[in-house]
């Protein structure tokens, strides 16, 4: 019995995450960056069940394999790739889903990356290993994905202020809109209002008039709405119909949600956090 266990031992200890061999003759970093992305996969056993409960392998060569995306056009091919081969069996295939769920779709994610999230849900919607069934989610994740993008106009909505009158973004005028959608009761907008309320950039661009800040209270006339107060230079108002959540208009999966838009009402950022608000407005 101690001979086996030692045996399984020294196989667990000896399993590790082997990178491909970039050819020598590819010297540009892009094309580098092609071969290793479209290869990273190739020494990887997906039949081994095992390799799931080893984080310190298959997790942590995942994350790897994310930061090598941004730097090569072949991303969609190289994500492609690794859920055709994991598809060999539906445990392994579904373990490299929930790992993009964690880094890629969780708001919370330091890696969260819509984008690559994206290309995730098309190659599972053209997986032919998954059924139907399996395909309803990330069909629907893609759906709501695609709402609002960088570069899109933002979908026009109506809020209704404190004073009765209803304005809608479309007809805000300022060189940048930043639309603060929130919940009062929620503590993660409220620490966000703080930054919001002290930030000498978003301060200096609003007295200056070249930003309107709205802030949208997703739920409705709450009660904690009515009593929470909010700086004199914002519009600050309540969708009435809670149109945005109940069609979805824009991706709120949590709140606070920031968009950044620019004149035109072009989204800027999309779901951003306040630092990258701050540092793109500076």
């Amino acid at each position: 019995m101690s001979l086996v266990s030692c045996s399984h031992a020294q196989q667990q200890k000896t399993k590790e995450f082997r990178l491909p061999d970039v050819p020598v003759t590819l010297t540009a970093p892009e094309d580098r960056a092609a071969y290793l992305s479209l290869h990273y996969w190739d020494h990887f056993d997906f039949a081994d069940t095992s390799l799931i409960s080893r984080p310190e392998i298959t997790e942590q060569a995942f994350v790897d394999f994310l930061g090598i995306l941004p730097y090569t056009d072949r991303a969609q091919a190289a994500i492609d790739t690794l859920f055709r081969r994991a598809a060999t069996g539906q445990e392994m295939l579904y373990h490299f889903i929930g790992l993009s769920d964690k880094y890629l779709y969780e708001p919370n994610s330091p890696m969260h990356d819509e984008e690559l999230h994206i290309l995730v849900l098309r190659a599972l919607l053209d997986n032919p290993c998954l059924s139907d069934t399996d395909k309803i989610r990330p069909r629907y994740l893609l759906e709501i994905a695609m709402k609002n993008r960088p570069g899109d106009v933002a979908a026009d909505f109506t809020v209704t202020c404190r004073d009765g009158r209803r304005r809608q973004l479309s007809g805000i005028k300022a060189d940048y809109v930043l639309v603060y959608f929130n919940d009062p009761d929620c503590e993660d907008c409220r620490r966000v209002k703080e930054l919001l309320t002290l930030s000498p950039v978003v301060n200096d661009l609003l007295e200056s008039g070249r930003l309107k800040l709205l802030s949208v209270c997703v739920e409705g006339k709450t009660p904690a709405w009515e009593k929470a107060e909010f700086p004199a230079g914002w519009i600050d108002g309540y969708d009435a119909d809670q149109r945005l959540t109940r069609e979805q208009v824009y991706d709120l999966k949590a709140m606070p949600t920031l968009y950044l838009l620019d004149a035109e009402k072009r989204v800027i950022l999309k779901d951003a956090s306040f630092e990258q608000v701050e540092e793109r407005l500076f």
